[in-house]
C-alpha cells in the first residue's frame, strides 16, 4: 500500500461574480418618464423596466432616479483551460445574457 495516495480532482468553477455593472443617477421625472437617451434607451416611463437585449442591458425608471444595469467586459482568461459561454436569443435578457467564463482547474491532494 503506498504511503501517499494522490487524488486528482478536476473541478469546474465559474468566476461569474462581478460580471454586472450598475449605473445610478438622479433625473427629472416631472414629465412622467426618465430621459435615458444618453444610454440609448430613449424615454422610459416612471415605474417601468426596459430591456435592451442586443446590448444585454436594462434600464429602470423610478420617481426622480434611474438605474442602468449591464454586463462588465469579459476579463482575460486562459484559453487552454477556460471557455466563455454566452446565452443568445430573443427571450434571453439581462442578466442571463452576460458572458460566463468556466475554467477547469486541477487540484491535487497529498
Amino acid at each position: 500500500m503506498p504511503r501517499y495516495i494522490l487524488f486528482s480532482f478536476c473541478l469546474i468553477f465559474s468566476f461569474s461574480n462581478n460580471v454586472q455593472a450598475t449605473i445610478r443617477g438622479a433625473t427629472d421625472t416631472s414629465s412622467g418618464h426618465c430621459d435615458l437617451t444618453e444610454f440609448d434607451f430613449g424615454q422610459v416611463k416612471v415605474g417601468k423596466v426596459e430591456y435592451e437585449n442586443s446590448r444585454c442591458e436594462l434600464a429602470i425608471c423610478e420617481e426622480g432616479a434611474y438605474t442602468i444595469r449591464r454586463c462588465l467586459p469579459v476579463p482575460e482568461y486562459d484559453n487552454d483551460h477556460c471557455e466563455q459561454f454566452t446565452k443568445f436569443g430573443k427571450d434571453v435578457s439581462y442578466p442571463d445574457c452576460c458572458p460566463v467564463i468556466l475554467c477547469e482547474t486541477l487540484f491535487r491532494f497529498f
